[in-house]
């Protein structure tokens, strides 16, 4: 616990609390006010003191609430956010799904009829699984760009009218 010069922190602190005395004393004894007045003088800043404070634990507290009720609000948005773009990945996995299904059973029917016919009938449901999927694909994207978007605007928001808050 020794510093660069070899004084000890100990010792440093020993000598400031003694000088602290030392001032106090003198100040007190050297002051143009007696001891009553002296007395009720350091009681009435105590109390301005303990009034200040009351105040500010009053507005940290009133801060608190208004910041949590705004991260509450923000949250629930993102929250809908998420919901919509489930709902529509969901919904084109489903339109997919299905439309795979149909193509192949169309190709089925074909196969069955005719073998030169087979191959452009699987080409041509090819050709439609491929539509489905792009656009599916561009749905979901199309949804992912929005959600991300509502998301970054939600923060946004949510970060200014936390700062509002503090800044009352």
């Amino acid at each position: 616990m020794s510093g660069k010069d070899g004084l000890d922190v100990k010792d440093f602190l020993i000598g400031g609390l003694i000088g602290g005395i030392i001032g106090s004393v003198t100040a007190l004894l050297l002051a143009p006010k007696s001891g009553k007045e002296l007395r009720g003088d350091l009681n009435d800043q105590v109390d301005v003191l303990k009034e200040k404070g009351s105040e500010w634990k009053d507005i940290a507290y009133e801060k608190g609430i208004e910041i949590g009720n705004v991260a509450k609000d923000k949250s629930g948005q993102l929250k809908d956010s998420a919901n919509d773009f489930v709902g529509v990945v969901k919904d084109k996995s489903q339109q997919l799904a299905g439309s795979i299904s149909k193509q192949g059973k169309s190709v089925k029917e074909v196969v069955s009829k005719n073998k030169e016919e087979d191959q452009e009938a699987v080409e041509k449901a090819v050709d439609n699984v491929k539509e489905d999927v792009k656009d599916a694909s561009d749905a979901v994207s199309d949804a992912s760009d929005k959600a991300k978007k509502e998301v970054k605007q939600t923060v946004k928001e949510g970060k200014k009218e936390s700062e509002k808050s503090i800044q009352k």
